[in-house]
């Protein structure tokens, strides 16, 4: 069966007319997959994917291009890993390959939480398997709740391997901040969002690329009911317990 082929304006189009009432898709369609950044088209941001998706549900989002860290500018590798995090966190399936350079192998353990890559190649030629990718082996890696007042951050990898409850506001905002994607001198305006900012970078939450940042864990909206769960997303997940925090 061909898959149903879907880009960033179609999908709009689609949402705009749910809203005025018009034809609900009426569940997650089988073989429609949100294709982004086909020909050179700009990735839409990870906050518009979260409100449009669970009103224009689709099987699955695949980014066009590979996501080539070695040559891409801050801003793009940033709008990328919030993309991937954001079809992790609401339940989209979600294809894309990874290019790093050579001295960018560290980015692995620090992305790896999120759904694995289909290849990951270092420089031109070299291939590392996706083993590697710990999302492919182990759910929830990184990940957190919503409370009323708090953040509660569940981190599983075995080099942090902590929960870490965050209630300060200037934290908690920097954290907010910081999960669209943005440029690091918009976050550090002062002195204790740059206190917090770099606080998050030392635990692994945030990640800087050159002049700009991203927030790492997912945000935990389902919860798994013992189903196969693929690729690291909340794909095929139960939703959370009445009056559990979000």
């Amino acid at each position: 069966m061909v898959s149903e082929l879907m880009d960033i304006g179609e999908l709009r189009a689609r949402a705009r007319a749910s809203g005025e009432g018009g034809a609900s898709p009426g569940g997650r369609p089988a073989t429609a997959t949100l294709a982004l950044g086909t020909g050179g088209a700009e990735l839409p941001a990870s906050s518009e994917l979260a409100a449009i998706l669970p009103r224009v549900p689709v099987a699955r989002v695949r980014l066009a291009e590979p996501a080539d860290f070695s040559a891409l500018p801050g801003h793009a590798i940033v709008r990328i890993v919030a993309l991937i995090r954001e079809c992790s966190s609401i339940g989209a399936r979600v294809t894309w390959s990874l290019n790093l350079g050579p001295e960018q192998l560290d980015l692995i353990p620090r992305l790896d939480h999120l759904p694995a890559p289909d290849r990951i190649t270092v420089g031109e030629k070299r291939a590392l398997p996706v083993g590697r990718w710990r999302s492919s082996r182990q759910f929830g890696l990184l990940y957190f709740r919503k409370g009323p007042a708090f953040l509660s951050v569940v981190d599983q990898r075995p080099e942090s391997g902590s929960r870490i409850v965050v209630d300060d506001p200037v934290l908690m905002d920097v954290f907010r901040r910081g999960l669209e994607g943005c440029t690091w001198a918009g976050l550090t305006r002062n002195p204790q969002c740059a206190a917090a900012a770099q606080d998050l970078v030392d635990r692994g939450l945030l990640l800087r690329v050159g002049e700009h940042c991203v927030t790492l864990p997912v945000h935990m909206r389902t919860w798994p009911l013992g189903t196969a769960l693929l690729g690291g997303t909340l794909a095929s997940a139960g939703k959370k317990p009445e009056g559990a925090e979000e």
